[in-house]
């Protein structure tokens, strides 16, 4: 009597939950709607942050070890309405302005605990109530001659096999120059005037007549 209402509980599960290749590989997707999604990924130790799919719209990232949020990570994510990225250490740097238009843009009914981590200064600060300011110290690298030689090692290897390509092409086509120039010598020996038929026959008539 009871296996009926087992299997409708286990179809009920199965059509709430998600496990398709939309679904991040560590988060666990539950349909709250027909076309809407709540996306667990709490406490995951996740470094990077997770491709989501568009139907989201509670997503649950805290306890975890994001430090930036991608430029465009929220952009196909039209049903968003609640969003919680507490206790990740955020780094407020020129990397956090995306977040910073994206909340001041979005239609949000619940966000929790996106707050600064580092730099030390605005540690703990809402990243809704950053300034320009205080994220303009965000400079462009400068690159080093050392981090030149070592980040372009791999172009430093390709260019000197292909130096020493060309030299070897050089002297090939040096070699298939003079080749060229000893056949057409000999083209000019081959093609010197050959004594004509008739002069030929003139010789062997006066030949005949003497003897």
């Amino acid at each position: 009597m009871l296996i009926g209402p087992n299997l409708i509980l286990l179809g009920i599960w199965f059509l709430t939950d998600v496990s398709g290749s939309d679904c991040p590989v560590q988060c666990k997707c539950i349909y709250l709607t027909d076309n809407t999604l709540r996306v667990d990924c709490n406490s995951q130790n996740l470094k990077v942050f997770p491709s989501l799919p568009r139907e989201t719209e509670e997503l649950y990232l805290q306890e975890n070890l994001i430090s930036v949020v991608p430029a465009g990570a929220f952009d196909n994510l039209i049903n968003l309405k609640k969003l919680n990225l507490s206790s990740n250490p955020l780094h407020c740097d020129c990397r956090i302005r995306y977040l910073i238009m994206w909340l001041s843009d979005g239609n949000m009914d619940g966000v929790s605990g996106i707050r600064c981590v580092y730099p030390a200064p605005l540690y703990g600060k809402p990243v809704s109530q950053l300034t320009e300011s205080e994220i303009s110290s965000c400079s462009r690298h400068t690159r080093l001659c050392s981090d030149f030689l070592f980040n372009d090692a791999f172009l430093y290897a390709l260019l000197f096999p292909l130096f020493f390509l060309m030299i070897l092409c050089l002297r090939t086509f040096k070699m298939i120059k003079f080749e060229i120039k000893v056949s057409e010598n000999d083209i000019e020996l081959r093609t010197h005037p050959t004594p004509k038929v008739g002069f030929l026959k003139r010789r062997s008539i006066s030949y005949l007549k003497v003897h």
